[in-house]
């Protein structure tokens, strides 16, 4: 899409996508090769993969955030998860930036 754009403006238009689904996909598939243990539960929360109730202040904690792929039943990353998906954006590896990478976007 933002191909057909460029080449129908006839620009010279640099851009970087990212492909979040598949990043999170390769953690998800691989879990312990980015170092986590658990990337079911929330770490935060209540019920059933700690995913039924929201992360309230009485609510269960996981005992090592580090370890957690999701910080609550809404999908938001744990800051471990998080760190490991911006080394993916500012890698130099292609495999889920195209078609430039977002270090080579800035230096372009």
């Amino acid at each position: 899409m933002l191909q057909q754009l460029k080449e129908e403006l006839k620009s010279s238009m640099a851009y970087s996508y990212f492909d979040m689904f598949n990043s999170v996909h390769d953690i998800v598939s691989n879990p312990t090769h980015y170092g986590f243990s658990d990337v079911t539960s929330a770490c935060c929360g209540s019920g059933v993969l700690n995913a039924e109730l929201p992360c309230f202040p009485v609510s269960n904690l996981c005992s090592d955030r580090t370890k957690y792929l999701f910080w609550d039943r809404y999908g938001h990353p744990t800051e471990a998860a998080a760190r490991t998906i911006v080394n993916f954006v500012l890698s130099e590896d292609t495999q889920y930036s195209s078609p430039l990478t977002l270090t080579q976007l800035v230096s372009s």
